[in-house]
């Protein structure tokens, strides 16, 4: 488990209960935790938790030249996602009626999404100009289609993990959750503002 633990870390996976449960499981051990940031130290690593311990990876401890394009790259990577995972975060909120975005452990059930989606223009046109995004970007037409590719997408960038590979639900994973992060650091350190051609309230929220 240690090694399985480690090689994930190192590949910029998030462990969390979703996406990982039994290495989850095993860092939530205090002395397994001890073990993991001790081995990660002197790669200038060190092992964090989200907020709420929902989460865990590794980050940097030091920045230098032998670092510093694999962090820019993986932190370029986020940015590109931020408006259209936010952007789809807006479409979920609407179409189920809730008050929050999205979260770690939420369930996204493709059906449901699609029962409300499919009968509502506004929320069929959310779906068209989503899928124009470069991250979600598709030929696809067909409102069922467009939903299916964008929930494949989540799942291939890790934000989803879908736990019966048969099946139409979809689990949340913790790296949602370092999305939010991100997103309250860049509002914070870098007094991040959206365009208002592209923003509406409910973005907004997720971005104060």
């Amino acid at each position: 488990m240690f090694k399985r633990v480690i090689e994930a870390l190192l590949s910029g996976q998030f462990i969390c209960p979703t996406a990982y449960a039994d290495e989850y499981g095993y860092l939530r051990q205090p002395d397994n935790f001890r073990k993991v940031a001790d081995y990660l130290a002197p790669l200038d690593r060190t092992l964090c938790t989200l907020d709420g311990s929902e989460a865990f990876y590794a980050g940097y401890t030091a920045i230098d030249e032998t670092n510093r394009g694999l962090i820019r790259e993986a932190f370029s990577e986020i940015r590109s996602q931020l408006r259209p995972v936010v952007e789809w975060m807006d479409l979920v909120m609407t179409a189920m009626g809730s008050d929050r975005p999205v979260r770690a452990r939420d369930e996204i059930r493709l059906h449901q999404m699609l029962r409300v989606i499919e009968p509502e223009p506004s929320l069929c046109e959310q779906m068209a100009r989503l899928t124009q995004m470069p991250f979600f970007r598709t030929t696809r037409t067909n409102v069922a289609e467009q939903l299916l590719w964008v929930l494949q997408k989540l799942e291939q960038s890790g934000y989803l993990v879908k736990p019966n590979p048969q099946g139409a639900t979809y689990l949340v994973t913790g790296k949602m959750d370092y999305l939010h992060q991100v997103i309250a650091f860049l509002n914070d350190a870098e007094e991040l503002e959206l365009d208002e051609s592209e923003d509406n309230g409910d973005q907004t929220e997720l971005f104060q």
